[in-house]
């Protein structure tokens, strides 16, 4: 059975040896994960693999994902640097559910794809892709987008710009090679340090692809997203593409969400409807949502501001709700609530300083509150997801064998009885195995009854097809690695009683 793969925090980088440092910086850059999981057939979507040879020991390799309502529009995904077309299914159903045919594939070295993953190799294989892709008799090169997570985003960004066959991108997460490698040298203000950086960045990085500096050059409509978890360098490197970006552009900053895939979650229903939208009208060449701008309007005493945001959008007969958005500087952002009506709203913020970026979304699945100026109906799993949320740290203390009997008991009460959205049920599966299996064994009756029952949850929560199961919570999943842990549930409920 291939291998499930759960992905951790973000990569670190460290010092890379000047013998070898363009390997050095590639190496630990990109990180192919293991594993082969999910294809498009597994979610009962016709698709056309294919292998585009690069030479002997290099190659890309992908899906093809036609679409009957399509209308020629193509959806190009660009992956992160963690991730195989293996666990793309969230991102292609979505995509192929709003009208589209998608092309997703692997850079050179993940996946399918034959050769050593390297920085060069994940800008400069692109061309041969869209070559391909655009021979293709079922494709139109004007009316295709690129779609663009994480490191993905910076080949999107690349790809527009040199290939001039673009109608829109979508960049989430957009960072920048050239502050990732300052950040990662000691910066002791030492000759040495810079001459380190400037050697990484000269024998490491491709050219021209630093994302604030080919951002001016394009005109075609581009949604930027960035979550407020992620890393203030990667914040901080997506607002100031944006600022310089030259074409039509929105800015959708995420409330509390960490890189890539965590919006599935976190913004479940709203992620998916949004890019979806924005997609559709780039391609109609129609407005494609929200725009906003932000001006100072007062001075206060403890050197704060007052800075008023305009948001404008399409005039409809009812109010829409909207979430304003500000970046500062430092990557730290802040956001305020309104309505539009008849395309307007304005909205105030106390800021130290004048905003980095501006921006605003829509909100479909909202109603008004006096309190919260607007209340958002989110997704049984989006619900879900915030609800976990604050059982993480206990949750992970529990599968390190951290936590006794006592505290068992404490997060068994927390997570409660009644069931989870499946996703959440089968995420936690090793959770309600373990739980399970440390109170069936204490002397307390009523205690060994509620560790059976636990038992029981954890093999009613195995998903019907194991690697198709993700959770983009505060540790990423994909595939089904709790499955060793149902298993031990099922002797354990086999088991005679003592």
């Amino acid at each position: 059975m291939p291998r499930p793969f759960r992905f951790v925090a973000p990569f670190l980088i460290p010092l890379a040896a000047c013998s070898s440092v363009q390997d050095d910086f590639s190496r630990q850059l990109l990180q192919p994960p293991p594993g082969w999981l999910a294809e498009p057939a597994d979610v009962g979507l016709a698709a056309e693999p294919f292998e585009i040879v690069l030479h002997s020991a290099a190659s890309l390799t992908g899906f093809w994902i036609p679409n009957e309502r399509a209308e020629r529009r193509t959806v190009v995904v660009f992956h992160d640097e963690r991730s195989n077309c293996s666990v793309l299914h969230p991102y292609y159903r979505f995509l192929h559910d709003a009208g589209f045919q998608v092309c997703v594939f692997d850079p050179r070295g993940f996946g399918r794809s034959k050769g050593t993953p390297t920085l060069q190799a994940w800008i400069h294989d692109v061309p041969e892709l869209l070559d391909w892709l655009h021979a293709r008799p079922d494709v139109e090169p004007e009316r295709t987008a690129y779609f663009g997570t994480g490191l993905g985003s910076t080949a999107a960004l690349w790809a527009a710009r040199t290939q001039r066959r673009c109608a829109a991108l979508v960049l989430e997460g957009l960072p920048s090679p050239r502050a990732i490698v300052r950040e990662s040298v000691t910066d002791d203000g030492s000759a040495l340090s810079a001459l380190t950086a400037g050697m990484v960045e000269f024998a490491g990085m491709p050219d021209d692809i630093e994302p604030e500096e080919g951002a001016p050059r394009l005109q075609i409509p581009a949604l930027f997203l960035i979550g407020e978890a992620e890393p203030a360098r990667d914040r901080i490197a997506l607002g100031q593409s944006f600022r310089a970006y030259g074409g039509p552009k929105h800015l959708w900053l995420l409330r509390g969400t960490r890189a890539a895939p965590h919006a599935l979650l976190q913004h479940d229903g709203e992620y998916q409807r949004r890019i979806g939208a924005f997609l559709q009208a780039a391609f109609a060449g129609q407005a494609a949502g929200p725009l906003a701008a932000g001006s100072k309007t007062a001075d206060l005493p403890d050197g704060r501001s007052w800075y008023e945001v305009q948001v404008s959008g399409a005039a409809t007969d009812t109010p829409v709700a909207i979430e304003a958005g500000v970046m500062l500087v430092d990557g730290t952002m802040q956001f305020a609530r309104g309505w539009l009506e008849h395309g307007r709203a304005r909205v105030r913020l106390k800021l130290p300083s004048a905003p980095l970026a501006v921006g605003a979304a829509d909100v479909a699945a909202a109603t008004p509150d006096p309190e919260q100026v607007w209340r958002e109906t989110r997704t049984p799993l989006a619900e879900a997801a915030a609800a976990i949320e604050p059982l993480w740290p206990r949750i992970d203390e529990l599968r390190n064998g951290a936590l006794g009997r006592t505290e068992m008991v404490a997060l068994a009460d927390r997570l409660g009885t009644a069931p989870w959205p499946a996703q959440l049920e089968a995420e936690l599966a090793d959770v309600f195995a373990e739980l399970g299996r440390g109170l069936v064994a204490a002397d307390d009756a009523a205690l060994r009854q509620r560790g059976a029952a636990l038992l029981q949850r954890a093999v009613a929560a195995m998903p019907a097809q194991p690697l198709l199961h993700w959770w983009a919570g505060a540790t990423t999943t994909w595939g089904f690695p709790q499955e060793a842990a149902v298993q031990n549930a099922k002797l354990l409920l086999a088991a005679p009683a003592q």
